[in-house]
């Protein structure tokens, strides 16, 4: 599947029997190790490999990561249980893929994350009791309705930078202000613009937050860092902004 990308992965054996077994492979066509934004589809896949010879296989998606974050879209395929539970099983030797999708809320908060989680079981032989895993969780998604990456500044001691009225990260953001700096001065313009005055005993790092709001009124935040000094003498600095 290597347009999917691995979410988590869960296994079982029979304990007085160890040949037999299952595995539970959850993925996505969306990559973990990026934000999704609120309205967008993902597609979850389910895998479910049993092995041994189990009468069943159980796979399930446990429906509590959904939360106020996200809906269920469609689960062909997958029955949802009075427990709270997407299920599915294979019951010979060959695999089950099912796919279902979810869809992030448009009023999904900022910053919510969705992490799925899933359990694999066993039922060895007809009408037997389940044996099942611990539910397990890896991989999920954060929702960021812009992704604003960071930013950098290099000054002097007791030097000074201005950004200027109308600085935005993204297109369709207005700037609203800014947090506090631990070492340094902030000030607000009346036409926008920001001035940060480096403290003139600092040498090394600093950093602060500004604020921007997109058309909806939905506020996101970028991080400014700031290095005070020289260069020269501090390895592994962060490049000049601007």
């Amino acid at each position: 599947m290597s347009d999917w990308y691995p979410l988590a992965r869960a296994w079982v054996t029979h304990p007085q029997a160890p040949q037999i077994g299952g595995t539970l492979e959850l993925f996505a066509d969306a990559d973990p190790a990026l934000p999704v934004t609120p309205g967008r589809e993902l597609a979850l896949t389910v895998v479910v490999t049993p092995t041994g010879g189990a009468y069943r296989t159980y796979g399930y998606l446990l429906d509590d990561f959904l939360g106020g974050v996200a809906a269920m879209v469609s689960h062909q395929g997958m029955s949802h249980l009075d427990n709270g539970r997407y299920a599915t099983y294979a019951s010979d030797a060959e695999p089950r893929t099912v796919t279902c999708r979810i869809r992030v809320g448009d009023a999904a908060a900022e910053g919510a994350v969705l992490l799925p989680r899933i359990i694999v079981g066993l039922m060895p032989a007809q009408g037997d009791k389940l044996i099942p895993s611990t539910a397990v969780s890896d991989a999920g998604f954060r929702v960021r309705r812009h992704w604003l990456p960071g930013q950098s500044l290099t000054l002097r001691p007791g030097g000074r930078a201005v950004l200027p009225a109308g600085h935005s990260p993204a297109p369709g953001l207005r700037f609203m202000g800014v947090g506090l700096a631990r070492h340094g001065t902030l000030t607000c313009m009346s036409d926008g613009s920001v001035t940060y005055q480096a403290d003139p005993e600092h040498l090394g790092y600093d950093r602060f937050e500004m604020a921007f709001e997109d058309e909806r009124g939905h506020r996101v935040w970028s991080e400014v860092t700031v290095h005070i000094g020289d260069f020269g003498v501090s390895p592994g600095a962060l490049p000049t902004y601007g």
